[in-house]
């Protein structure tokens, strides 16, 4: 019975020790505490690069040849523009024939050649970026480049 009151004793001065040590948080004008500092510099929203639909960098891959390159992030706007395919995309005999590329309203990008004949009409796809539609046998997936 001592020990209980002892114990029981003991663990009260404790608790009332420790709520005498902790101070109340004092809260400003703003709702947070006193003690907290927010840095007042303004960034902005992070706003998408023109005629970007990502990191900079995607990979064509042509899973029926193996072919593989690397060329920077189709544009969005809407617009024709030339396609900057390196040199390893001439191992692909699709990719090979590109000169032009344009994302299309429905999400969609289409490559054409020089004639501006549609050589592959890629959507946007399931674990890769895009993957190609058109023309079926074609097996052609753009995905985020590495490295």
């Amino acid at each position: 019975m001592k020990f209980a009151a002892i114990t029981i004793g003991v663990g009260i001065v404790g608790a009332l020790l420790a709520s005498s040590l902790q101070s109340p948080a004092k809260i400003s004008g703003d709702g947070l505490p006193a003690d907290v500092v927010v840095d007042p510099t303004i960034t902005g929203s992070i706003v998408k690069t023109a005629g970007a639909t990502g990191s900079g960098a995607v990979r064509l891959i042509d899973l029926k040849s193996g072919a593989s390159c690397k060329t920077v992030t189709p544009p969005d706007s809407g617009e024709i523009s030339a396609a900057p395919l390196g040199a390893d995309c001439a191992k692909s005999p699709s990719l090979s024939r590109i000169a032009y590329w344009r994302a299309a309203a429905d999400g969609s990008l289409i490559m054409a050649d020089r004639s501006g004949k549609t050589v592959l009409e890629f959507a946007p796809g399931d674990g890769v970026l895009y993957e190609s539609v058109y023309p079926a046998n074609e097996l052609v997936t753009i995905v985020p480049a590495r490295g």
